[in-house]
């Protein structure tokens, strides 16, 4: 079992460099960071991924370092 936490940030406060990573122009709502580590355990999330999460869409990225990195926008 993984120890790593997932985090989730308004994406307001969320780090520079990972608001960077979006080209969805302020309609962003929030930054979520899956650690490599849970996702090669846990598998896919499907929560992450569904409009009950707050968001019409979901972009996702992978870090250098294997972490994925989603981002919820409203359009």
């Amino acid at each position: 079992m993984s120890s790593m936490p997932i985090t989730v940030y308004y994406f307001r406060d969320a780090p520079d460099q990972l608001k960077n990573l979006s080209n969805n122009g302020g309609d962003e709502d929030w930054i979520a960071i899956v650690p490599k580590e849970f996702h090669e355990w846990h598998g896919e999330i499907d929560w992450i991924n569904s409009w009950g999460f707050g968001s019409c869409h979901v972009d996702k990225y992978i870090l250098d370092n294997g972490d994925k990195v989603f981002i919820g926008c409203h359009s």
